[in-house]
């Protein structure tokens, strides 16, 4: 390729493109309801539903007994399972959006070049509208419930760090499909394992110190997104600032998903439109 193309297909910084993400993210948030009778209530119906599917199955019928809240008052696990629902829905939904994504956007690209971040990350946007209704009902629960405290403020750290390691790896997943289609298929059977394999609807006491001559706590208790989930209950159920370490593994992981975003990008993102 010569200077002159290089120079053409040069990708702008990503603050320098934020009114093409944001137009990538309207276009999502106003076809996600359209055509449906509820239109933005299923925003919040899907997830209780969800919910309400889960504590019937492990408060009920598996008797999954709750941690206690941080104010003092007896654990609900209703409350206890959203926090993590919260945090891994986001965390999920905007991978596989982000995938279908830059899919999506194939017509377009063959016509006009833009970053190839620009989809995913919007509809990671998309998502997190969605994702901060969910959040906000389930502190305003909380809240409800009394069980408020100063480690809330801690929370848009928390977001911050998640959304940062979210998008690294959902921009190199994203092109990465592109590329390689099967890609998508494998994304899916990873997070439905991942769902099992975070300490979501379950405690880590629950998993096994060691198996198969594995540390095999250890190895979930430090997974990227149960120190996520984790944290996130330390913070507005437990009331608890969290380990240091839990935060350094937060950023070291969100570190490294962004870097290998970015070099994926770099060394695979150009000129898409003609693989799509």
């Amino acid at each position: 390729m010569s200077r002159a193309v290089r120079e053409v297909r040069s990708t702008p910084p990503i603050w320098r493109q934020w009114n093409l993400v944001w137009n990538f993210a309207q276009r999502d948030l106003k076809s996600k309801f359209k055509g449906s009778a509820l239109g933005w209530a299923w925003s919040l119906v899907v997830p209780l539903a969800t919910l309400a599917i889960y504590t019937v199955v492990f408060s009920v019928v598996f008797r999954m007994p709750p941690p206690q809240m941080g104010s003092g008052r007896d654990g609900l696990f209703v409350i206890w399972l959203f926090a993590g629902l919260t945090a891994w829905t986001f965390f999920a939904s905007s991978i596989n959006a982000g995938i279908s994504g830059l899919i999506g956007t194939g017509a377009l690209l063959k016509k006009i070049f833009f970053p190839a971040y620009a989809p995913v990350l919007g509809a990671m946007v998309a998502q997190g509208v969605q994702s901060l209704i969910e959040l906000g009902l389930y502190l305003c629960v909380l809240l409800v419930l009394g069980n408020l405290g100063w480690t809330w403020l801690l929370v848009p750290f928390w977001a911050v760090l998640l959304v940062l390691f979210t998008s690294g790896l959902a921009t190199a997943l994203a092109v990465l499909n592109v590329h390689t289609r099967d890609l998508a298929h494998l994304v899916a059977v990873f997070l439905q394992l991942g769902f099992y394999a975070t300490p979501i609807i379950y405690t880590l006491d629950y998993v096994p110190a060691e198996r198969w001559g594995l540390p095999l706590r250890a190895m979930v208790e430090w997974s990227p997104i149960s120190l996520f989930v984790e944290t996130l209950r330390d913070l507005t159920y437990g009331l608890e600032v969290g380990s240091g370490t839990a935060w350094l593994g937060m950023a070291a992981w969100a570190a490294a998903s962004l870097a290998l975003g970015a070099w994926v990008h770099r060394r695979r993102g150009g000129d898409l439109g003609e693989e799509l």
